[in-house]
């Protein structure tokens, strides 16, 4: 719903003064992102009764409860969700148009950039983001954490950490998120294994020992599951939190294991390793850089999202 309509719904038969300020717009935001009404009072610096008027007064404009109250908090209703993403937008436009953005000089900037990335991302993104910033901006410096297990939201709500990367899909109330690229998954093992050469069966598939990386906070558990569903979970015989330790594994072993096609191939290039089709189904996932909507217009940090985007976005 375009902002403009949302701020005309007023004044209906019956409902009384319903005009619409754009504090409304506001908290309705924010229970969105908390998904209850008392954090969304902290948050916000209010009263919990003012916010509770407010979506009161937000209901009566919509003609909609937009958030019911279940076991696990304050859940949208459909229509919630459908107007979230454009109001979040327009008060984006509106915060960017109200607040002059600093400006950003790389060349002379001595900024530290804090991203979150796995082993397997910093062995893929640091190497020619990191030729870009010498370039560009001597002095910039980067750091780099692992996604931790709970609650990775805060740390980029902070500001502590400036821009996830990776194959990230719990990242979304409160989020910019830009696709940077699409990626499959292929298995790597070594050349002379005993069970298959550049082709592997399904049935050679079930035979073999399988490794799987469980990084925290990414989407890659996918591969352990559709192991598991496919009733191999008595195949797999190591579990790991790394993917850059795979090689060494894999080339001494008759360990198999699965990971993105754009790192196994990066990794093929300096060790013995084989890249096969694997025979089973497995999803494509998105590449992609996320923020909070707090540093959405910070301009630091859009210019480190777009170097990001120009070198990997082809």
């Amino acid at each position: 719903m375009p902002l403009n309509s949302f701020i005309a719904m007023k004044n209906r038969p019956g409902a009384g003064d319903l005009r619409l300020d754009l504090n409304l717009l506001l908290i309705f935001d924010t229970i969105f992102s908390e998904r209850n009404i008392s954090r969304a009072a902290q948050r916000l610096e209010m009263a919990q009764p003012t916010v509770s008027h407010a979506l009161n007064r937000l209901r009566r404009i919509t003609g909609d409860q937009l958030f019911v109250r279940t076991s696990t908090g304050m859940e949208p209703t459909p229509h919630a969700e459908r107007i979230a993403q454009p109001l979040r937008q327009a008060l984006a436009g509106l915060r960017s148009t109200l607040q002059a953005p600093r400006s950003f000089d790389p060349a002379s900037a001595s900024r530290t950039f804090t991203l979150f990335l796995t082993d397997l991302g910093e062995a893929f993104f640091l190497p020619r983001l990191l030729a870009q910033l010498r370039a560009q901006a001597p002095q910039v410096k980067l750091v780099t954490l692992p996604m931790p297990d709970r609650n990775p939201q805060s740390a980029l709500e902070s500001g502590e950490v400036d821009l996830a990367i990776g194959n990230l899909p719990d990242l979304n109330a409160g989020f910019y998120q830009q696709r940077i690229f699409r990626e499959h998954y292929i298995c790597i093992a070594r050349p002379d294994h005993p069970l298959f050469g550049k082709r592997m069966s399904l049935k050679q598939f079930k035979q073999a020992s399988h490794a799987v990386v469980l990084p925290h906070g990414t989407g890659h558990g996918i591969v352990e599951q559709t192991l598991i569903k496919l009733g191999l979970q008595d195949r797999i015989m190591l579990r790991v939190q790394n993917f850059l330790v795979l090689p060494a594994i894999v080339t001494s072993t008759d360990l198999v294991a699965i990971v993105p096609h754009s790192v196994a191939s990066q990794l093929s290039a300096d060790h013995a390793l084989q890249l096969i089709r694997p025979p089973i189904d497995l999803p494509e996932f998105d590449v992609k850089q996320c923020w909070h909507e707090r540093f959405h217009s910070d301009a630091g940090n859009q210019w480190l999202r777009q170097q990001v985007a120009r070198i990997f976005m082809g």
